[in-house]
Order: structure tokens, then C-alpha cells, then sequence
């Protein structure tokens, strides 16, 4: 590498130093293996792209709580006095747990899809941040 190369790359580290990230545009040309064409300038293939489970084909189990509704009873006491004073609440049970499961499916990117994509600093990784 002469001179004039390594102040190239000098110069455009310095500038990607300046930028960290930077959101860009792709088409999905391929999902197996997956390639993406980015800012139809040039491609990147899957061990460039991050992907969130959103963009991953499968399905996934998911749970949440739920809260059921309820009161709480707080006894009378005197606020005439600054004094601190605490309350005691009486502990609430029930025989529903509020779990609810369900199974989320992804079904992936396809062919054709817009992407929005982050690119890190160096721009070596993509992460995909959402279809347009």
C-alpha cells in the first residue's frame, strides 16, 4: 500500500469517525442466503445484517401478567399532627394468576421487501431497523 492509499484510508476513517451511524435504505434481493441492496449502490449478505426476532422466520412462545383489578382498604387515622404515620394494607389473593400465553409467528423478510437500515460506525454491520 503506497502513500497515497493509506492517506485515503487515513482520510475516510476520519470522516466516519465524524458520522457513527447512519440510517440508509435496502431492498431484499435474496433470503437464502439473505442479501440486501443497499441505497442500490451495493449489497450486503447476512453476516453483515443484524436481525431483530421480529425479522427472523419463526415462531415464539410469549407470555405476560396481568393485574387483575383490586382495592385497598386504608384504615381511618388522625392527620391532625406532622407526625409520620403509616397504613396497612391487607394482602390481596386470588386463585387466577393473570398469565395469559400466546405464540407469536414471524414469517421474515421476503424478496422485495424496503428495509430501513442503521449502519455502525465503519459501517461493517447493518441492523434492520423496520420495513418501509
Amino acid at each position: 500500500m503506497g502513500i497515497l492509499d493509506t492517506m485515503k484510508k487515513v482520510a475516510e476513517q476520519t470522516g466516519q469517525a465524524e458520522a457513527p451511524a447512519a440510517f440508509m435504505f435496502g431492498t431484499v434481493t435474496s433470503v437464502s442466503p439473505l442479501v440486501i441492496r443497499v441505497d442500490n449502490r451495493f449489497d450486503i449478505g447476512e453476516k453483515q445484517v443484524v436481525l431483530m426476532k421480529e425479522f427472523r422466520p419463526g415462531s415464539y412462545l410469549t407470555h405476560k401478567h396481568t393485574i387483575l383489578p383490586h382495592d385497598h382498604t386504608v384504615p381511618q387515622h388522625n392527620t391532625e399532627t406532622a407526625d409520620a404515620h403509616s397504613h396497612s394494607v391487607q394482602p390481596f389473593h386470588t386463585e387466577n394468576t393473570g398469565l395469559e400465553t400466546a405464540q407469536e409467528i414471524y414469517f421474515g423478510l421476503a424478496v422485495g421487501d424496503k428495509v430501513v437500515l442503521l449502519r455502525n460506525q465503519g459501517g461493517q454491520e447493518f441492523l434492520v431497523l423496520g420495513r418501509v
